[in-house]
């Protein structure tokens, strides 16, 4: 039975030893819950439902938190400290509640049995599928810290290109709101003013003036309905995002195919791409391994159904390189760099190489499209806001002219 079926539960009691626990297990019901723990040796002395922290908790715990935290774990146990040891001492170092509630979660499940990446599958909104297969990996092949470290760095970078993303956005999206509710305002409190006082005056007025005073009256008279509509949209296109995986597919291959944008989003979708394949792989994850978590790391429906493509002809038997070929998105400089690669028996390599080159290309990217947004933001403010005087003060300046 899937996860999304198992309820969180808490209980306390006493292990085999004698030594008094507490904690939370997944189960499908309470019975099954009560089973799981008395076979661990644990004597029940209270199971209860509980609320599923990670539904709400997780929510506030912030990425690089998450990479501190790993950081942390990865220099706790290169000292060697046991790993339940790493978690009390890291458990005591947060100050956030919910990510404090997770940690002694993930101890208290190692201490029950699990792996380290089995608790923390656990805890899916914080350690996604590619932190989960790397640690799986590290406990296998005995480098557990190496790849902590790894990933700690991946996080990084990762999180740098996304903070650069947000910082450039958050202007002129802060530029676009102050213009439409500036013009909003002027629609439904200036306009209206200007009207009253054209509406003494005898003649005709110029065919823009009256458009923008017919524009308030009807914006005015529409406005609920505007509102009403434009929050039914939000709530539907949720929805839709939600329950239809076509939706999705659409609006992310749209998305790749907008001028300007869409280049620097097939070029981030990319470079993540080969650069978790490499890690990946790097770590001594099998090929169809690594693919899926490569696959869980492209946020673009349209991506990530091709690098499916390529699982199924990897599994069928096909080389990278050749599976690659067959998928028309991929740029063919990818598909020689990989073929290069697996050739020389150097792909880890090639695939780092290549990551760097689409990091490059996207800081490029980046340093070409921000200097463009503040002036285009600017014009937008200018039509809508200084169209709207313009319109509203010809008369006067007509009037003027014939004075």
């Amino acid at each position: 039975m899937g996860s999304s079926n198992k309820r969180l539960y808490t209980y306390m009691g006493k292990s085999s030893s004698g030594k008094f626990i507490q904690g939370k297990i997944k189960a499908t019901n309470i019975q099954w819950a009560r089973h799981q723990l008395r076979r661990k040796g644990i004597k029940l002395q209270s199971l209860k439902k509980s609320w599923n922290l990670p539904f709400w908790g997780n929510q506030t715990i912030k990425a690089n938190e998450i990479t501190l935290f790993t950081q942390q774990l990865a220099l706790l146990l290169k000292a060697g400290v046991p790993i339940r040891r790493c978690f009390t001492i890291l458990a005591h170092s947060i100050k956030k509640p919910a990510f404090r509630q997770v940690i002694l979660d993930i101890n208290n499940d190692i201490y029950l049995g699990d792996s380290l990446a089995k608790a923390l599958q656990n805890h899916p909104r914080l350690f996604n599928v590619i932190f989960c297969n790397m640690v799986e990996a590290g406990e296998t092949s005995g480098t557990l810290i190496q790849i902590l470290g790894r990933l700690a760095k991946y996080q990084q970078q990762d999180q740098s290109i996304k903070k650069r993303i947000r910082k450039a956005l958050t202007y002129p999206f802060i530029v676009l709101i102050v213009a439409l509710a500036v013009s909003a305002i002027m629609l439904a409190q200036v306009i209206p003013n200007f009207a009253k006082t054209y509406s003494k005056l005898s003649g005709e007025l110029p065919y823009i003036t009256q458009f923008v005073m017919d524009l308030s009256e009807n914006f005015i008279q529409a406005s609920p309905l505007i509102l009403t509509s434009l929050l039914a949209l939000i709530v539907i296109g949720k929805l839709m995002l939600r329950r239809s995986q076509k939706a999705v597919f659409f609006i992310d291959r749209l998305l790749i195919r907008l001028p300007l944008i869409g280049s620097l989003l097939r070029k981030i979708i990319l470079g993540r791409f080969v650069s978790t394949l490499a890690t990946t792989i790097s770590d001594g994850l099998p090929m169809v391994t690594a693919l899926k978590s490569s696959a869980s790391s492209v946020n673009n429906r349209y991506y990530q159904t091709a690098i499916l493509h390529i699982i199924e002809d990897v599994t069928s038997g096909l080389s990278l390189q050749r599976a690659l070929g067959k998928q028309a998105i991929f740029p063919i400089t990818l598909k020689q760099m990989v073929n290069v690669g697996e050739e020389s028996g150097s792909l880890v390599s090639i695939l780092e190489k290549a990551g760097q080159i689409f990091e490059q290309e996207v800081e490029l990217a980046l340093d070409t499209i921000i200097p463009l947004i503040e002036p285009v933001m600017m014009l937008i403010l200018g039509i809508l806001v200084g169209g709207l005087l313009v319109a509203m003060y010809l008369p006067v300046f007509q009037l003027g002219q014939i004075f």
